[in-house]
């Protein structure tokens, strides 16, 4: 009797054919469809690498191969160590995935180390200047004033901000619910009184739909897109004279800002919507040189003796 050959999964394997699969499970595990698009873009960029390389087959991604990717990154110019790692981010998902599946050989893929750069958030003078109130009747002017408003007062991502839909907001219970985050848990973040009285004058002049209406909209009453509202925030930033044009950096002024106001990290964890303290941990060292500003009316030493005089050996 004959038998029947087995293909094994390891052989003829193309690198198109193995992403297609790995898509299909991040829609199987209900992945985002931001998720999904991040990996999108990223493969497509490594795929460019590979087919300048006559690579066409899972088995021929080595680590070599990787290396060689990294290398070409940095070279070109064009990227920042950190978006380097963004990129290998992706990569380094799919060809794991493609060795669990016997499509390529193991071998453990590595992030670049890079010395971080300090991000420096908007200073008083220019939260000033953001902050004035518009003196215009034109509606996506006033609009972008609360939006900057809103970013300073919760320090939203901008992937969460676009998806804030009216109900969201519980004016009586002074709270907002975030309900896409970065780890898609859901969370509430407190709405102080300042925003609240934004928001209240805002909806008044706003035409919408309590049950389906977005928070913020285009000129179009349709949903934000990411770019689209970053692109408004930094055109809004340029009219009031300031360069920094950063939506997520509202994010960074809001965690130095909560710092160095005496609020404790635990809490920060929880707005920013962080699994760990490891980001947060990363703000306070970002802003040390700021931590030490009355350092001395704090200090417990200080408090208790009053005296702040330094011991001196002989």
């Amino acid at each position: 009797m004959k038998r029947i050959k087995v293909t094994s999964p390891q052989q003829d394997k193309t690198i198109s054919r193995a992403f297609d699969g790995f898509i299909k499970s991040c829609k199987v595990r209900n992945l985002s469809e931001r998720t999904i698009k991040y990996y999108s873009f990223y493969m497509a960029q490594f795929m460019v690498f590979l087919d300048t390389s006559n690579i066409s087959n899972t088995k021929e991604i080595k680590a070599s191969v990787v290396d060689d990717y990294i290398l070409d990154l940095k070279n070109s110019g064009k990227f920042k160590d950190v978006t380097v790692n963004t990129s290998l981010r992706a990569v380094r998902a799919i060809i794991y995935y493609f060795q669990r599946l016997g499509y390529c050989n193991q071998y453990k893929i590595n992030l670049i180390k890079f010395d971080k750069e300090s991000k420096e958030p908007y200073t008083h003078h220019e939260l000033k200047l953001l902050l004035e109130r518009p003196k215009t009747n034109i509606f996506s002017v006033y609009r972008n004033w609360v939006i900057v408003n809103f970013l300073l007062a919760t320090g939203v991502r901008v992937g969460e901000i676009i998806n804030i839909q009216i109900q969201d907001i519980n004016l009586d219970e002074a709270m907002v619910k975030i309900r896409k985050g970065k780890s898609r848990r859901e969370r509430y973040i407190p709405l102080t009184k300042t925003l609240i009285s934004i928001l209240i004058d805002y909806l008044e002049i706003r035409q919408h739909d309590l049950t389906t209406d977005y928070l913020f909209s285009n000129s179009y009453g349709l949903k934000f897109r990411e770019d689209s509202i970053k692109h408004a925030i930094a055109k809004y930033s340029q009219r009031r004279g300031i360069s920094k044009t950063s939506i997520h950096l509202y994010r960074h002024t809001f965690a130095k800002m909560y710092i160095l106001n005496g609020g404790d990290i635990f809490r920060l964890q929880k707005l920013l919507g962080h699994r760990s303290l490891e980001i947060v941990r990363e703000y306070v060292n970002m802003f040390s040189n700021d931590l030490k500003k009355d350092f001395d009316s704090y200090n417990p030493l200080e408090q208790i003796t009053g005296k702040g005089t330094p011991i001196r050996f002989k």
